[in-house]
């Protein structure tokens, strides 16, 4: 069934949900370190497992816009749909140890050997850590910097940021829109302080030693989310004559 065109990605999702997750942090420190300690930081805490959550709406996000494809004229957007999908899949998984710290599961001696943190995941492997932690997250800041902050400022047209399924070329529906804003500075900006500082040798005050690398995947999970929900709901607003070809 269509979306109605009145609906829109939710404004606390794409507006509030950024600095709400760094301000749940730095109340937290203002309880107490415990405090902080239990809910926001680790494997089960707050920041971690909402990055998980955001991981899953965007595939399925992605897969429901793969379903959709026949209404796009680019032969590319079905597979980019699928790569996307496979891609926050994965990232998914990766962070919640595939399900590990829920279930509760031991890690396989030869995984645990070989892992940095002695969990069940990949992108913690010495060898595999370039390829699948380092490359991917360097490539989704740099996707958040380009497409998130520079594009809106670039492209000035409301409409340069509505995607247009009708079009061969990519160009004219894979542009983040300008609602990725608020999560791709989150992205972009989260470690810079602590970099700063660190570089002057100075500390870090204390309401701002949050997690920095924990919050940059959860902006750069959220970036993912709003950017395929907004795709999959102008798509599903598109009324467009079939194509007739499967991606």
């Amino acid at each position: 069934m269509d979306v109605p065109s009145r609906r829109r990605v939710p404004g606390w999702l794409w507006l509030l949900l950024a600095p709400g997750m760094v301000l749940a942090q730095v109340g937290a420190k203002l309880i107490g370190e415990p405090t902080y300690r239990r809910w926001m930081r680790g494997e089960l805490g707050i920041v971690e497992n909402s990055t998980v959550v955001l991981l899953v709406v965007a595939c399925v996000c992605a897969l429901a816009s793969f379903r959709l494809r026949e209404r796009v004229a680019s032969r590319l957007f079905g597979p980019f749909a699928l790569v996307m999908a496979l891609g926050c899949f994965f990232f998914a998984g990766e962070e919640a140890s595939w399900g590990q710290h829920w279930l509760g599961y031991a890690t396989p001696e030869g995984i645990a050997e070989r892992n940095e943190q002695g969990e069940f995941n990949l992108h913690n492997d010495p060898f595999l850590e370039t390829f699948l932690d380092q490359l991917p997250r360097n490539l989704l800041t740099l996707a958040a910097l380009v497409g998130g902050l520079l594009g809106p400022i670039l492209r000035r047209k409301r409409s340069a940021f509505e995607p247009d399924f009708g079009a061969e070329g990519v160009q004219r529906w894979i542009w983040p829109p300008a609602i990725c804003w608020p999560a791709a500075l989150l992205a972009v900006t989260i470690t810079l302080p602590a970099k700063i500082l660190e570089g002057q040798g100075r500390e870090v005050p204390y309401l701002l030693e949050i997690s920095a690398g924990e919050t940059k995947e959860f902006a750069l999970a959220l970036f993912l989310t709003v950017y395929l929900l907004h795709m999959l709901v102008a798509l599903r607003n598109y009324q467009p004559r079939s194509y007739g070809y499967r991606s």
